[in-house]
């Protein structure tokens, strides 16, 4: 064999063919799909995606409470794939059921490997599911923003700059306090509250308007990050742990925005010392928003929201996605 063909050889048997699984009308993951598909390229990995897995070929199917595909798919014997668990729990007790009888059984013992995003979601998985074959855990990224200027930002939305603001984002739903973050912002003069997403609670999103609240309602994927670089502190609040995954709060990370959290889920995981922490009573907000609006306080606050950002990559997030890939699924 000549020189030449053995060189050609050498650089295309590392090359892998897979299906990445995803609902394109989940917002979120699509997004995360489209990025993963994107880095991958970097490993010779060659990632399409579709909606529907084919048995006779291997795939990485994605799972979450507004992407079900698993549920759907063929349980029968067939080529392996890995599955990421986006979300380990439904949103709902009623489609438990459902999840212990089809997705569960597929992620724990037919899936060749499972994937979380941190070792919160882990432990989780394991007592609702069963421990899958292999289990890895795979940090999500923190997204970098096209727009990094706050001030543009501000602009761009019609927001004022003669306040600082801090962002509620995400959809708005109850548990994500955003009635003890509206009360807090009433005992700030200098600070104004923003809510910023899908607005699952029509009532709350009232009750904003009525507090003079700045209500950016179902933005676009541009304004909602403008929304997160015009903040001078982003709210990642939750009432218990109610969901492993950490959009907002990955988000603000990415961006570099002081982030106030409470100490629910992953979030100490994700966030580490980067996030301050609060009980996500109206008080402790308060509080905790007064002390940041220091300017060097704020500035400290950014500048670890920055470098913990900067350590969540896709090149990292990918280069372990590949490697784990070619182990379990590259026969």
């Amino acid at each position: 064999m000549s020189e030449a063909a053995c060189i050609t050889r050498a650089e295309t048997r590392g090359a892998l063919d897979l299906s990445g699984v995803v609902d394109l009308r989940s917002v979120g993951v699509a997004r995360y799909a489209r990025s993963l598909a994107a880095s991958l390229g970097q490993h010779d990995v060659d990632y399409r995606l579709v909606t529907r897995r084919d048995p006779g070929s291997a795939a990485h199917v994605h799972l979450a409470n507004s992407s079900r595909s698993l549920l759907l798919q063929s349980r029968g014997p067939g080529a392996p794939f890995v599955v990421t668990v986006h979300d380990v729990v439904p949103r709902t007790k009623a489609l438990l059921p459902v999840y212990r009888a089809l997705a569960y059984p597929q992620v724990a013992y037919r899936a060749a490997a499972a994937v979380v995003h941190s070792a919160w979601a882990a432990d989780l998985l394991v007592r609702v599911a069963g421990r899958p074959r292999r289990l890895e855990i795979i940090p999500h990224p923190a997204p970098r923003p096209f727009v990094t200027d706050r001030t543009a930002a501000r602009h761009a939305l019609g927001w004022p700059d003669d306040a600082l603001i801090a962002v509620v984002p995400g959809v708005v739903r109850g548990v994500k306090l955003v009635s003890e973050a509206l009360a807090a912002g009433r005992g700030l003069p200098d600070w104004r509250i923003a809510v910023a997403g899908r607005l699952a609670d029509r009532g709350l999103a009232r009750e904003a308007a009525a507090c003079g609240a700045i209500v950016l309602a179902e933005p676009s994927d541009l304004d909602y990050e403008r929304a997160i670089v015009a903040a001078d502190c982003v709210l990642c609040l939750r009432a218990g742990s109610v969901g492993e995954t950490n959009g907002p709060l990955l988000d603000a990370l990415g961006a570099g925005r002081a982030v106030l959290a409470t100490r629910t889920g992953s979030i100490p995981e994700v966030a580490g010392t980067s996030a301050r922490y609060c009980d996500g009573t109206a008080r402790t907000v308060r509080t905790a928003l007064a002390e940041l609006t220091d300017d060097r306080a704020r500035a400290e606050a950014e500048a670890m929201a920055h470098a913990r950002g900067a350590q969540l990559t896709w090149r990292s997030s990918s280069a372990a996605h590949a490697e784990l890939f070619r182990e379990v699924l590259d026969a």
